[in-house]
C-alpha cells in the first residue's frame, strides 16, 4: 500500500469522527422533559429553620394538615386577619354553644387557633381549629368544674377579632421588622383579677427583639419580653 492510500485512508477516518461527533451534539427536540444540566442539585423544600428567618415568604400551598405552623401572618390565610380571626371564632363559638360552655382562653397562631371550652358539667374539651377552617383536633374528658366558671371565660360576643391585628401593627412603633410577619400566636384571655379580657402576642425566634407585648384593657401596649 502506498504512502498516499494511507494517508488517504487517515483523513477519511478523521472526517467521519468529526461528523459523528458534530451530529450527536445536535438537539433535535425530541425529548418531553429538559434533561438537568450535570452537577446541578435538585431543589430542595425549606427547611423549618428557613421558614423563620426574617423575610422569609411562605408559599400559599402550605399543606395544612402536616405543617400548620409554617403559616406566617403575612399570609392571606392567616387567622390573625380580622376576616379570617371572624370565621374561625363562628366555628368555635358553635362548639362552645353546643355544650352551654365557656372558652378558657384563646390562642391565637397565623395557621391555628386552640382553646379549652369549659363544660357546665366538670368536663372540659380540648379544640384546634386550623387556617382553613377546619376542626382538626377534639378531644373531651372529665375536669371538675368551678362554681364561678363563667366568669372568668369567655364567649365569641367578648372578642374584639380585630385586635391582634391592630396591636401588631403598633408594636411595630417600638421594633424593627414587621410583627406582623413576625407573629409566633396570640393570647387572648380575661384577667385573673378585673376580668377584662387582654390580648398578648410573641414573636418567633430569631426575629428582632423586643419579641413579646400585652395589651391589658384600658392601658398602653407594654413590652414584656
Amino acid at each position: 500500500m502506498t504512502s498516499g492510500r494511507i494517508t488517504a485512508i487517515i483523513a477519511a477516518v478523521a472526517l467521519v469522527s468529526i461528523v459523528v461527533v458534530i451530529v450527536s451534539s445536535v438537539d433535535f427536540g425530541g425529548d418531553d422533559e429538559p434533561s438537568s444540566e450535570p452537577g446541578t442539585p435538585a431543589a430542595q423544600p425549606p427547611t423549618v429553620e428557613e421558614r423563620t428567618e426574617p423575610g422569609f415568604e411562605a408559599e400559599e400551598d402550605i399543606d395544612l394538615t402536616q405543617a400548620p405552623d409554617d403559616v406566617r401572618g403575612t399570609d392571606d390565610l392567616a387567622l390573625t386577619r380580622p376576616a379570617n380571626f371572624r370565621r374561625a371564632i363562628a366555628v368555635l363559638e358553635k362548639e362552645r354553644q353546643s355544650v352551654d360552655g365557656v372558652f378558657d382562653g384563646l390562642r391565637l397562631a397565623p395557621g391555628r387557633m386552640d382553646t379549652t371550652i369549659i363544660h357546665p358539667d366538670d368536663r372540659t374539651t380540648n379544640l384546634q381549629i386550623r387556617a382553613d377552617l377546619k376542626v382538626s383536633s377534639k378531644f373531651t374528658h372529665d375536669f371538675p368544674t368551678q362554681p364561678d366558671f363563667r366568669k372568668g371565660g369567655l364567649a365569641a360576643r367578648d372578642v374584639d377579632v380585630g385586635a391582634p391585628a391592630r396591636l401588631l401593627r403598633e408594636f411595630d412603633n417600638q421594633r424593627p421588622g414587621s410583627a406582623t410577619e413576625d407573629v409566633d400566636y396570640c393570647v387572648i384571655d380575661r384577667d385573673i383579677i378585673d376580668f377584662r379580657v387582654n390580648v398578648s402576642c410573641y414573636m418567633r425566634l430569631r426575629t428582632p427583639r423586643p419579641r413579646s407585648f400585652l395589651k391589658e384593657a384600658g392601658e398602653p401596649l407594654r413590652v414584656i419580653g
